[in-house]
């Protein structure tokens, strides 16, 4: 970045902060995030909390069945996806900007997909 570019960026920042807004106006700007991580944060422990109590009932009246979860389908699909979704993104990155760092972007989920389907395949 050159000198004159942080220099325009710098005024025009404080522009911005001159300018301002009301208070009123800033603090409810200030406390959506806050609300809402506090919302977001309760429903997840009564969430949980109902989850935990159903399972807890089920076992009592004796109509529980555990589920079982195969691994092997699931890193096989997971896989797939996040290896024909990162090469999607990779060969987009590469059309559109060059070789740079966005190729991160799709080039990451390529190879967690391709870790993922190695499991599948050395797995059993």
């Amino acid at each position: 970045m050159t000198p004159e570019q942080y220099e325009a960026i710098i005024s025009i920042l404080k522009e911005i902060q001159d300018q301002g807004g009301s208070d009123p106006y800033r603090l409810v700007l200030y406390l959506v995030p806050h609300i809402g991580i506090i919302f977001g944060t309760t429903f997840l422990f009564f969430l949980f909390q109902w989850w935990h109590k159903q399972k807890m009932a089920l076992i009592q009246s004796g109509q529980y069945k555990p589920w079982s979860f195969d691994i092997r389908l699931y890193s096989f699909f997971v896989g797939l996806l996040l290896t024909f979704t990162g090469f999607a993104l990779s060969f987009v990155f590469i059309l559109v900007l060059g070789c740079s760092m966005a190729m991160l972007g799709g080039l990451i989920p390529f190879a967690i997909g391709l870790g993922l389907l190695t499991f599948y395949k050395l797995h059993r």
